[in-house]
């Protein structure tokens, strides 16, 4: 007899979730559905309001990421009033990578400590009531403490260039609202309050050594578990064809890493990609066209 499963929540991700899972009379999976259940729709609420808005309303979309939304939002005006990235002045230019990169160093040790380390500590079969971020602050105390701090500064940036944490303001038409005063670099250099940026860049290394050895520890199962043969697309710098967090072009490989587009210009987007709508989720489906 055939049955339905449903996970609801879905817990430890970047927002909310759940999964529907059919099981045939065999009781083998007949078919799956991940429901993205927040409802969108931020492109209508923007309608009729002055442009200059639009950066503060989208980063409504998320309290984890609200400054990538922040930023898109700022460099598209950027373009309706006919600026291109490097048209900014420097400094405008600086602070507004800065911000980002204080929201990714927050997003990421979000994503690492919260999320994934009560996986990588105890072992995906592990007992659930301990393989969480609790379970991982009281076995793995100085781990937690790291992860905490780690995402403070990320947010302690923001919260500087933004005056808040979460939804601040920064970017504004052709630049940004605000500087950055000698006393407000001094606080991140100090580590007085929170650990300075050189104990960032020491945590951030061994991190990346833990999870380079448990990869390498456990090379077969990672490469196998939840494995999907996946196109990808990304941001490279336009000069040198690196990652890019913040403008570059846009390059797209597929599920074997052969590069299937390069060089796109992120306005041409469209002329590139489709995105679809399924009734079973909130989530669009982007693909090539």
């Amino acid at each position: 007899m055939s049955q339905k499963i449903v996970i609801d929540p879905v817990t430890r991700v970047e927002g909310h979730g759940k999964v529907t899972i059919h099981l045939d009379d065999q009781n083998k999976v007949k078919d799956a559905f991940f429901h993205i259940v927040e409802f969108r729709g931020f492109e209508r609420f923007i309608q009729g309001h002055p442009y200059w808005e639009a950066p503060v309303m989208v980063q409504r979309l998320c309290g984890i990421c609200p400054v990538s939304h922040h930023l898109a939002a700022a460099k598209a005006i950027d373009q309706i009033v006919g600026l291109d990235p490097e048209d900014l002045s420097l400094p405008a230019q600086k602070i507004r990578r800065l911000l980002h990169f204080g929201q990714v160093f927050q997003s990421h040790a979000l994503h690492f400590f919260y999320l994934a380390s009560p996986d990588l500590l105890f072992g995906y079969d592990a007992d659930p009531l301990k393989r969480n971020v609790v379970g991982v602050a009281m076995e793995y105390p100085e781990i937690a403490k790291k992860g905490i701090l780690m995402r403070k500064f990320g947010q302690e940036i923001i919260k500087m260039i933004t005056g808040k944490k979460i939804h601040g303001i920064s970017a504004s038409p052709g630049g940004v609202h605000k500087h950055i005063t000698p006393k407000e670099i001094q606080y991140f250099l100090d580590g007085t309050d929170i650990p300075n940026i050189n104990t960032m860049i020491d945590w951030s290394l061994e991190i990346l050594q833990f999870i380079k050895a448990y990869h390498e520890n456990n090379k077969m199962f990672l490469d196998s578990f939840a494995a999907y043969p996946s196109g990808h697309l990304g941001l490279v710098n336009k000069k040198n064809g690196f990652l890019e967090l913040y403008d570059g072009f846009l390059r797209a490989t597929d599920a074997e890493g052969t590069i299937t587009l390069d060089d796109i210009e992120n306005e041409t987007y469209a002329d590139y990609f489709y995105e679809s709508v399924e009734r079973w989720s909130y989530l669009k489906f982007p693909y090539l066209k």
